[in-house]
């Protein structure tokens, strides 16, 4: 096993437990999918088969580290790292970024590292903000699509367990 960072392996085990294990909900825009880990993102993987160990793997190399996770402080890092999973990258930063009032390109850059770790305001607030885009995301989903509106119970539950995820590490 690799040695991971403390606020990775948090953040990991918060995601598993969120996901769960294998799924494949025809009405999921999502698909099949185990850990979290789609078919569609993953089409070379056979998913049923999928190991948690194989699926950490892909969530360090793909996500933690490709969003700079990493340089990140613990919470904020859950929130992006979590919003990854669920919307993409591009909308997890964008909704980061929105949340520290810097230009939301959806690219972690200097800027944004640098505002999201020398914020004036708690990290607390941060993730609460970022909470907020991703209800907004959740909304405009079922607005665009409202077959999917079966999944918002679970969906804003998942968030209240992010929040209390974030509160271990941030106090």
């Amino acid at each position: 096993m690799k040695p991971y960072s403390v606020t990775f392996i948090h953040a990991l085990d918060y995601l598993l437990r969120a996901e769960g294990g294998y799924v494949n909900d025809p009405a999921d825009r999502g698909g099949e999918t185990k850990y979290g880990i789609s078919k569609r993102a993953y089409p070379h993987l056979n998913i049923a088969t999928l190991t948690e160990e194989q699926a950490t793997d892909i969530y360090y190399r793909d996500y933690w580290l490709k969003a700079k996770c990493d340089q990140l402080p613990p919470g904020i890092s859950l929130m992006v790292f979590d919003g990854i999973v669920q919307h993409g990258s591009t909308t997890a930063i964008q909704q980061l970024q929105r949340a520290l009032g810097v230009t939301d390109d959806g690219i972690i850059g200097q800027r944004t590292l640098i505002s999201a770790n020398t914020t004036m305001v708690s990290v607390r607030f941060i993730c609460q903000r970022i909470l907020t885009q991703r209800g907004r995301t959740y909304a405009r989903i079922v607005a665009s699509n409202p077959s999917q509106a079966k999944f918002i119970s679970g969906w804003f539950n998942r968030l209240d367990s992010l929040m209390l995820a974030v509160e271990e590490v941030v106090g």
